[in-house]
């Protein structure tokens, strides 16, 4: 299945020819009206050329123009199906921005689950079970699902490390050996830290694993596996709020996978899990009432 025309577009954007961008632009913009146009209406609308139409389309993965209009259709049809509204207005009310949030996020979800490859993701799950230990990388924005993956996986039993900051992202890779997993995280693909962090695992030994929003990025190319989600992400000044929900989703599917080919096991450390961590919110909530006890005296 091919990538929806407005995502492949954001993946493509930087590759394209300065006459390319102009039309890219425009159809971002002003898809519903680019459905009804001509190669040559186009064309004259962007100050470009039929023949730029034309390889504006090729390099987003289409045939043509024709193909590209007639998924840009099917993909209009979906957004209202969904509740999708790309664009975000300052007049909006909170209602409207809480459903247009929310119809982002299910339609980034919707395509993710469309597009993402099964046979990446249960070679993913099979290399992140064996793994001796996991090594997780990310900073920024993306740091935060470094340890929601690194936390899920120590949960099933996994040996699982997270670092998040550049000096000891390269540190550590001094101790991976072959057997080790290392999981980089860019929403971008393009972190040079993450991209560094995953390169030097790969040469000391490690099987990669990138998560990224974009194909063929940088993160890609020093991973032997690649897990890319799909987000067109919503126009507002927040950057990559969709595809957030999406690599949770996409961690949440990892670990849930893993356990299950034990569940057993899994059952009986998800219990353990919740017995210990009441019985630390019970120890401080009764170390709480001994101190208010004391003062009163």
């Amino acid at each position: 299945m091919k990538k929806s025309c407005l995502a492949s577009i954001k993946e493509n954007y930087l590759s394209l020819s300065s006459a390319e961008k102009r039309i890219a632009d425009f159809i971002s913009q002003s898809y519903d009206e680019t459905i009804g146009m001509t190669t040559g209406e186009l064309a004259s609308r962007t100050n470009s050329t039929p023949s730029a139409v034309v390889r504006c389309s090729k390099a987003l993965g289409y045939s043509g123009f024709r193909e590209l209009k007639m998924a840009l259709a099917m993909e209009i049809s979906k957004n209202r199906d969904l509740n999708y509204n790309p664009y975000i207005s300052e007049d909006d009310s909170p209602e409207e921005i809480l459903n247009k949030i929310f119809g982002a996020n299910i339609k980034t979800l919707h395509d993710t689950a469309a597009s993402l490859s099964r046979e990446v993701l249960s070679d993913a799950v099979s290399v992140l079970e064996a793994a001796k230990t996991v090594y997780v990388y990310a900073i920024g924005t993306s740091a935060f699902l470094a340890s929601e993956l690194q936390y899920r996986l120590t949960c099933i039993g996994k040996t699982a490390l997270c670092f998040t900051d550049f000096p000891t992202m390269k540190v550590s890779t001094l101790n991976i050996k072959k057997g080790d997993v290392a999981v980089g995280i860019s929403h971008t693909g393009r972190t040079v830290a993450t991209i560094d962090a995953l390169r030097l695992a790969r040469q000391s030994g490690a099987t990669t694993i990138a998560l990224t929003s974009y194909a063929g990025s940088e993160i890609t190319e020093n991973a032997d596996l690649s897990l890319e989600i799909v987000s067109d992400e919503i126009k507002y000044p927040i950057e990559a709020v969709s595809s957030r929900v999406a690599h949770l989703a996409l961690i949440d599917a990892l670990a849930v996978a893993i356990s299950s080919r034990d569940s057993e096991t899994a059952k009986k450390r998800a219990r353990l899990t919740h017995e210990l961590v009441n019985t630390v919110r019970y120890n401080e909530e009764t170390a709480g009432k001994r101190r208010k006890k004391k003062k009163t005296k």
